[in-house]
């Protein structure tokens, strides 16, 4: 027989894994367990409707109760290949001029914002006697979407009160780096950066620190409950900077007051078994983000004072409701065959990026329902599983200004686990592997009708950036009628990709 844990030592070993984990640095979930679903056990994608372990803590921590005392290492590797295809320029004539710095509006007013001259973003700008050169930034020349990541996840589940009540803490912790966040425009304003596109739901979002913890009650034999919490950052960061000569900013003074507010974003579940062989499941699912507020103050020389400020959201995942069952359709004392299934809304209608700002209207993100479908098979010490889902896109077609790149996923994932007793205690030894195919999709946007007051009147459509009726030196400005757009994304793009990911994991019962 294996040794078993002292109830009270177990119950201390929760929050001090869970707080040893979070103490590191700052973390934020759960882009990451959402897309890759549970590390370790028999969870999987159905890990809102089937026992998964450690990772029903986040998944449905009602199912804990199910669940062995145990403590879990693994280690899971992620290869994210997404590709972007950029639709070619038409012409010359859809490009930004040269010498547009000092143009206005036709009654003298200047413009609220001054594009880069398309070339220059192209082919660079070389240096004068008075300005350093401006090195190139083609479109797509600094895309993203590939990447390898590699996780430490970490696991630990304890019963009380006669395996009454569970306690579980889940972790799923990047190696590269703790946690990512990178900010890009979806629209014309990214030309000041990248000036290309990057996947919306993927890529840093992937890169965040995902830390659960949370229990279940068993309220019946038939009924149990769970709570369950990931952590919501907020830092502020106030940037008071002195500027001594405007012609001189690298010489500016700059000093930083930071915080880091911690709140929790809680998540709940039930299972419910009305027949031996039959299990009903239900979960909730609150948003969760990561959250930057900058403010700056720039002192100048001659006692004027100015204040900005700029917020981030990064990692917004918006309400998820799911509802679950399985059902056993083999039982004997050696075997088990289950099958399952979970559909999964989310409230991708309320999605804010990283700018913290909402889709324009005319292109408002919907809301989705995801199906999950799969099987568990135990045989004696061998338990086998594998999982199918699709989920679709939250994100519409971007024909106008918006860039938005994202995919209808469709996802497999399947590991096999086994039991063993080793120098008197109880192991369990598994491995998983999964493929997701983002299912190509290519869009192409809509023309901007000309405007000849040089207003606006289209905001969801590609920004002309150089008013039809745009003045230089009091004549009208060459080049200006019709479309003029550095949009990275126009007139159109198309994406498609991978995700492949698989693991090891090790668990220690008893």
């Amino acid at each position: 027989m294996s040794p078993r844990l002292n109830p009270t030592r177990a119950w201390l070993g929760l929050p001090l894994v869970v707080c040893a984990v979070a103490w590191v640095r700052p973390a934020s979930a759960s882009p990451l367990l959402e897309t890759v679903g549970g590390v370790g056990g028999q969870g999987g994608f159905n890990g809102r409707t089937v026992e998964g372990g450690a990772a029903s803590t986040y998944y449905n921590p009602a199912l804990l109760t199910d669940a062995k005392t145990e403590l879990s290492l693994g280690v899971f590797i992620l290869s994210e290949q997404i590709g972007i295809s950029l639709a070619g320029r038409p012409g010359t004539q859809y490009a930004v001029p040269v010498g547009i710095e000092n143009a206005t509006y036709a009654n003298g007013v200047p413009w609220s914002a001054y594009p880069i001259p398309t070339t220059w973003l192209q082919n660079g700008r070389p240096a004068t006697p008075t300005s350093p050169a401006l090195p190139a930034r083609p479109r797509q020349g600094d895309g993203s979407g590939h990447d390898l990541f590699a996780y430490q996840m970490i696991g630990l589940v304890t019963k009380l009160f006669h395996d009454r009540l569970a306690l579980g803490g889940y972790a799923v912790i990047p190696y590269s780096k703790f946690t990512g966040a990178d900010a890009f425009y979806s629209d014309e304003r990214e030309q000041y950066f990248t000036n290309s596109l990057h996947p919306e739901l993927y890529g840093d979002r992937l890169v965040a620190t995902s830390i659960a913890f949370g229990g279940g009650l068993k309220v019946t034999d038939q009924l149990s409950v769970g709570l369950g919490f990931t952590l919501n950052l907020t830092t502020e960061a106030f940037t008071p900077t002195y500027v001594s000569n405007t012609g001189e900013l690298q010489n500016i003074l700059v000093d930083s007051d930071v915080k880091v507010l911690v709140s929790l974003s809680p998540h709940v579940g039930v299972s419910y078994k009305p027949l031996p062989r039959l299990r009903l499941t239900a979960t909730a699912h609150a948003p969760e983000k990561l959250q930057i507020d900058t403010d700056f103050t720039f002192l100048l020389a001659n006692g004027v004072e100015e204040q900005a400020g700029v917020d981030f959201t990064h990692d917004y995942m918006p309400w998820q409701l799911a509802a679950g069952a399985s059902y056993d359709l083999v039982t004997t004392s050696t075997d088990t065959i289950t099958i399952a299934a979970t559909f999964i809304y989310g409230q991708w209608s309320t999605y804010v990026d990283r700018h913290s700002e909402a889709p324009i209207a005319a292109y408002g993100w919907y809301d989705t329902l995801t199906p999950v479908v799969g099987a568990r098979v135990q045989h004696g010490d061998v338990r086998v599983f594998l999982d199918s889902e699709y989920q679709p896109s939250p994100v519409p077609l971007q024909t106008g200004r918006t860039n938005y790149v994202d995919n209808d996923r469709l996802g497999f994932d399947g590991g096999a686990d086994c039991a063993f007793s080793l120098w008197g205690s109880d192991f369990r030894v598994g491995a998983q592997l999964q493929v997701q195919r983002l299912i190509p999709r290519y869009q192409t946007k809509l023309p901007t009708p000309p405007s000849a007051d040089g207003l606006d009147h289209y905001p969801a459509l590609v920004a002309d950036e150089v008013p039809d009726n745009s003045i230089l030196d009091g004549r009208p400005l060459a080049g200006a009628q019709g479309l003029q757009t550095n949009n990275p994304g126009w007139p159109g793009f198309g994406s498609q990709g991978w995700l492949v990911g698989g693991g090891l994991n090790l668990a220690v019962t008893w």
